[in-house]
């Protein structure tokens, strides 16, 4: 059977912009903004922090607080910096699909919150496709021939 070249209808300049380093190092660090970003803030603004995990019926204590900074910071640390990428993209799908769950029920709702939350709900799914894509790409998946047929 005769390989398949995917990448014979991707202009070269295109094919230079994506495997460039740079592209790929922007790439884990936008991926991985909402979770650095909301880690860095908790991390200066604890009281808020805790006061949010106690909105959403967790309790404000000062050991889960840590577990969440550890989530959030290593997680994107670890993608940023390609070192156990796949474990930092595995804990902060998880950690997105569990809060998600839990902060934007929208099958709980009626009407114009329903559709808002309903919304979010979707956004945080499509982060934690973005997670399994990018454990994919760290451990060099390539999509298999059977898959495409489908």
């Amino acid at each position: 059977m005769a390989a398949v070249n995917h990448h014979a209808d991707t202009p070269a300049w295109i094919g230079a912009v994506l495997t460039s380093g740079l592209t790929v190092l922007l790439a884990r660090i936008a991926l991985t903004l909402p979770y650095w970003w909301s880690g860095i803030d908790k991390l200066f603004h604890p009281t808020a922090a805790l006061a949010e995990m106690h909105g959403m019926g967790f309790p404000a204590s000062w050991w889960l607080y840590g577990l969440l900074l550890l989530v959030q910071l290593g997680g994107s640390l670890a993608i940023i910096a390609n070192r156990y990428a796949w474990a930092g993209a595995a804990v902060l799908g998880g950690f997105t699909a569990f809060v998600t769950c839990v902060a934007h029920a929208f099958w709980k709702l009626d009407g114009a919150q329903r559709f808002a939350e309903m919304n979010i709900f979707m956004e945080h799914m499509a982060l934690i496709a973005g997670m399994a894509f990018a454990a994919m790409h760290c451990y060099g998946t390539k999509p298999r021939r059977s898959v495409s047929r489908y």
